[in-house]
């Protein structure tokens, strides 16, 4: 196959592979969805780690079907790729254009994604430094709106001035608990992960209902760590109500996570979490979800290996495969002139044919005589050489003795 062949057969790949991930995200969402529903009241850390696993889980799957099955690895007769109802030809172009978009719309979301790091990585570098709690540094600036937990390298939670100066003392412990939290949880390289999936698999909608559900789960989750330290859940979403006043109008990067966002239905389901008097407000991951995890993971790992996916690759025509035959081995050169060795001297080729008491000039005067010099036999797998060097016959004067 040429390098035009190749290029369609990869983004054939690429093609089936975004459709199956597709139908492979629905179905890990749903699932996940229904086994958060079977856990015995299970708290937020423990919904955002089954959700998360979700994540990963609808990224890798689609992938996992790629590599061949290993009956059809066996069986010379099998056609994996050609077995599934749809195919992607591989024959036309347009599955390279529309790998060539994904890969552009891909590049632009990425690049986002870049520029979110780098603007958070300048607010650090910029940002006054008010004190340290522990390695965390707590930093104060005026480009930002709400409170913000930066983390990656040299983590530091960054308030702005303003809110600094409208909280009140225990307000301002409270949110910079709720910061920490997110930090100590390693929410930043979780959400990084996320954008990236988030990124790549833009045209999937199970992304963005995973993306929901880890959003809120992780909020719920650093809520339940105040709870777990101020002891009263009351005032806490107080102060969230607080916050969300000072801040609901004002945006914060994408890649920090922070105590209030714009979505008031986000606030709205905290506070009612808060408040709920039976609400599992641990923040300690459950062992229930250890299992559910578990058995996520193995009900994806079934699909991909038992299941033929809705969406393949044509089969590669054959006419489009270039053949390399093997060169036949050359004929072998053989010298046709004889080697140069002195000729026998005729007196001793006649001495040695006269024998006593036989007539020589009557046995040997009318008989053909040739003299075979060398013969050498070459033999190889696929033919064999002989190689023979005679003389023409000597004069009649030199046998005779005369």
């Amino acid at each position: 196959m040429n390098w035009v062949e190749w290029i369609n057969l990869v983004a054939a790949m690429t093609v089936s592979t975004a459709l199956n991930g597709l139908w492979l995200g629905l179905l890990l969402a749903t699932l996940a969805a229904g086994l958060v529903r079977l856990l015995p009241r299970p708290n937020a850390t423990t919904r955002y780690t089954v959700w998360f696993v979700t994540l990963l889980l609808a990224v890798a799957t689609p992938f996992v079907l790629l590599i061949p099955k290993p009956a059809a690895a066996l069986s010379p007769t099998a056609a994996p790729l050609s077995a599934a109802p749809l195919t992607v030809p591989v024959t036309v172009h347009w599955p390279l254009y529309a790998a060539l978009a994904w890969f552009a719309i891909t590049a632009i979301l990425m690049a986002r994604v870049s520029w979110s790091l780098a603007y958070i990585r300048g607010l650090k570098r910029r940002a006054v430094l008010l004190g340290q709690r522990g390695n965390i540094r707590v930093l104060t600036s005026a480009e930002v709106a709400v409170p913000m937990a930066a983390g990656f390298v040299r983590r530091a939670i960054i308030f702005p001035q303003s809110v600094i100066d409208e909280l009140s003392p225990e307000e301002f412990e409270q949110v910079l608990c709720h910061e920490m939290a997110h930090l100590r949880r390693g929410d930043d390289w979780t959400q990084l992960i996320h954008a990236i999936a988030q990124a790549v698999f833009f045209m999937n909608p199970a992304i963005y209902w995973i993306g929901r559900r880890l959003k809120i789960e992780r909020e719920m989750a650093c809520d339940d760590w105040v709870v777990s330290t101020i002891g009263h859940p009351r005032p806490y979403a107080a102060c969230l109500t607080h916050l969300h006043e000072l801040t609901r109008r004002t945006p914060a990067p994408q890649l920090a996570p922070g105590a209030i966002t714009r979505r008031r239905w986000q606030l709205r389901a905290r506070v009612e979490a808060l408040l709920q008097a039976d609400r599992n407000s641990s923040p300690q991951f459950a062992r229930s979800g250890w299992m559910a995890a578990c058995a996520l993971a193995s009900v994806a790992l079934i699909v991909a290996a038992k299941t033929t996916p809705p969406v393949g690759v044509q089969e590669i025509p054959l006419a489009t495969l270039a053949m390399s035959h093997p060169n036949a081995p050359p004929s072998p050169a053989i010298s046709l002139a004889p080697e140069r060795r002195p000729a026998p001297r005729p007196r001793l080729l006649a001495s040695r044919l006269r024998k006593p008491n036989l007539p020589v000039r009557s046995t040997l005067v009318d008989a053909p005589v040739v003299l075979v010099r060398a013969v050498q036999v070459e033999v190889s797998p696929t033919y064999y050489v002989i190689t023979v060097v005679f003389f023409e016959p000597p004069p009649a004067h030199a046998l005779h003795g005369t």
